[in-house]
């Protein structure tokens, strides 16, 4: 291209606002520019431009179009040329986004900002700060202007070598130019495992790192950024953790609220199986117990030789059980084995009055020691008694052991002897206690009614402890003391101790008057006048509590008249008198059930039956067995009455009369052997 291809009329001021002419200061404002005052090197065109037709003008941007031959748009082409260096001011500057490395159009930036050698310096728009971050140099340590800047006269834009860029004829073109890449920025890195990586750089990353919270650019202009309002930030930045956070304490909820359930549910199963277990386990332990008691208890009938009530109830349990049946014949076979007792004849009935726990006491009382020592027996020898009875082989037996009453037709009683059963050796035995009231004399000595320690060594009540029977006692030194001071509680601690010297539960028989009370309770009516009617009826309850828990436990109530009298020398008025006393004072407080009658001081009736009047009125009170006094043993069960004697154990018997208790006939026990000759010394006879 030569230079007269640019005579052109071109207005610079309509078009740009300026004149040229004045702009270089001449006069000649002319209108026409002849470029022939210029020649091609200061055009830049001799070598720039090769004139068309050449190899080198393929690429020529300054045509419209290639069919055109060559033909040269002068409008577009001035256009062109007069617009050199200023289409990075003037045109909207646009660049692939999604490409930032590619520079091609390198006119788009300002050279001296595209280029700057010093890239630590260099006044980057804030856009191209952003693309550059995933930009990579070839060689960022190094940097050619002769390659790099446009201005340069060897700048390679990537065109074929010695080629002129038609849009910008001055610039040559070299060796292709290498892809020019930002450099690559390092940002610090959070070691965390794989899983959360992406959530923390998707919204915790711009929380720690400032440059990437830097505003987006505005679409509208590439150049300027919008800053982030807070609320977006917060949407942007905030809110996705938040929800995810949210979404995941609720699907961290549902599935601890899905396994609770599930192990609670099983642990609801397991409890119930462990309770079904427990349950099964428990009644069978129940059962298990059942079995034992039942069978404890048949083991405790059969030590009282009751066989038959043993063997009833056993079968009252499952009798498959081998260990059931077992003692079912164990039993049944040591029944077989039994000896009849039917003769009550031969049933001796041993009598003592209330015991001396403190013999020094009572024998040196000087109005009562000798009846004391002649008729009563001490604590000490009624253990020694019991005990031989024992080793001789006998076994406590009460009325109800060897007879047996049905009702007649008009209503009476009718009896009969009832067969005692007992093993090979073993022999009946019965036992008294008369004056079981503790009279006055006996324990009181200033005579106000309470026990004190003058009293002559007897105890003054009976008294429930603990759940047993004891008696209360003032020893001498004034202490009320709780014990086995008669006859009763010793009793029953040999029981306890020897169970099989009770048949079938038998016990003895306590004979009650209606002097001085009952059981050591002043509760009768004589008592009114000096203690009142509140201490009397409070005296009563109490006794009725004892007289309760005494036949709880086997023993039976006598009448011993109400006054300790002997009805030998009674009229039949006076032995109705003194019968309707005894049954309204005493009969109720020992429960209103007593039908045995024991004659007081050795007394008895000379004749019995209905021909006598004296018998008839003790009979019409409602008694039916009649004990009196005797030296042996003698019974006699009749259809409306049983008549026996009873064997006094007195001090004056055991020392001049021994043979009472052991003779040819039988052997109770040897009295020598029990008798405390040392206390007593030679006892008085009369």
């Amino acid at each position: 291209m030569g230079k007269n291809d640019f005579d052109i009329d071109f207005d610079f001021e309509k078009e740009y606002g300026f004149d040229p002419k004045t702009l270089l200061g001449s006069d000649a404002n002319d209108d026409t520019v002849d470029l022939n005052e210029f020649s091609d090197e200061e055009l830049g065109l001799s070598s720039q431009n090769p004139a068309p037709g050449t190899s080198e003008d393929t690429d020529n941007s300054l045509f419209e179009d290639e069919d055109l031959n060559g033909d040269f748009d002068a409008d577009a082409g001035l256009d062109d040329f007069l617009n050199m260096g200023r289409e990075a001011e003037e045109e909207e500057q646009t660049y692939d986004e999604d490409d930032p490395g590619d520079f091609s159009d390198a006119e788009d930036y300002p050279d001296h900002q595209m280029y700057d050698p010093d890239l630590s310096g260099a006044d980057y728009p804030e856009e191209m700060d952003m693309n550059l971050q995933d930009q990579e140099f070839e060689d960022p340590q190094q940097y050619d202007p002769e390659q790099y800047d446009p201005d340069y006269p060897d700048f390679d834009d990537g065109e074929q070598p010695g080629e002129a860029d038609e849009e910008h004829p001055r610039r040559k073109k070299t060796a292709a130019r290498p892809k020019r890449k930002a450099p690559k920025v390092n940002l610090p890195k959070i070691a965390m495992p794989n899983i959360f990586g992406k959530f923390y750089d998707v919204y915790f990353a711009p929380v720690f790192n400032k440059e990437l919270r830097e505003p987006a650019p505005d679409p509208k202009n590439p150049r300027r950024r919008r800053r982030k309002a807070p609320i977006q930030i917060f949407k942007e930045v905030y809110l996705p953790p938040i929800i995810a956070c949210v979404c995941l304490v609720l699907v961290m909820s549902f599935v601890i609220g899905a396994l609770t359930d599930f192990i609670q549910l099983k642990k609801d199963e397991a409890d119930r199986a462990e309770s079904h277990l427990s349950s099964s386990i428990s009644a069978a332990e129940q059962e298990a117990q059942r079995v034992q008691q039942v069978m404890d208890e048949a083991e405790a009938l059969v030590t009282g030789y009751d066989y038959d009530g043993a063997i009833a109830l056993l079968q009252t349990l499952d009798v498959s059980n081998e260990e059931v049946a077992a003692k079912i014949r164990d039993y049944s076979l040591a029944k077989d084995q039994l000896k009849a007792h039917q003769d009550p004849n031969v049933i001796p009935n041993l009598s003592f009055h209330v015991l001396i726990e403190d013999t020094t006491r009572a024998f040196a009382d000087q109005e009562l020691g000798g009846s004391y020592n002649r008729n009563f027996v001490t604590t000490g020898e009624f253990r020694k008694i019991l005990q031989q009875l024992y080793d001789n082989g006998y076994v406590l037996v009460d009325f109800d052991s060897f007879t047996g009453s049905n009702k007649d037709t008009s209503g009476n009683d009718v009896f009969a002897t009832v067969p005692i059963y007992l093993p090979e050796g073993k022999k009946p035995v019965m036992i008294t206690e008369t004056m079981v009231n503790y009279y006055l004399y006996m324990v009181d000595s200033n005579e106000d009614g309470v026990a004190d320690a003058g009293g002559d060594g007897f105890a003054s009540k009976l008294v429930i402890s603990n759940g047993e029977i004891k008696n209360e006692y003032v020893n001498a030194s004034g202490e009320t003391l709780v014990g086995d001071y008669d006859l009763v509680p010793i009793l029953e601690s040999f029981i306890k101790e020897h169970p099989d010297f009770s048949y079938r539960g038998a016990r003895a028989t306590l004979a009650v008057s209606g002097k001085d009370g009952v059981l050591g309770y002043r509760c009768t009516n004589e008592f009114v006048a000096t203690k009142g009617q509140d201490y009397v009826d409070q005296e009563k309850a109490q006794a009725m509590e004892v007289a309760k828990a005494l036949k709880e436990k086997g023993y039976t109530f006598a009448c011993y008249t109400f006054g300790d009298v002997a009805y030998a020398s009674y009229s039949v008025q006076q032995i109705s008198a003194d019968i309707q006393s005894w049954t309204q004072q005493v009969l109720p407080v020992l429960g209103g059930d007593c039908n045995i009658f024991i004659f007081a001081k050795t007394s008895g009736l000379t004749s019995y039956g209905t021909t006598s009047q004296a018998f008839n009125a003790i009979y019409n009170s409602g008694f039916r067995y009649f004990i009196t006094h005797g030296t042996q043993p003698s019974a006699e069960v009749n259809t409306n009455y049983v008549r026996q004697n009873r064997l006094m154990v007195t001090g004056e018997y055991m020392q001049h009369y021994a043979n009472y208790f052991n003779n040819t006939s039988y052997t109770l026990f040897d009295a020598s052997l029990v008798l405390d000759s040392a206390a007593r010394g030679n006892v008085p006879t009369g």
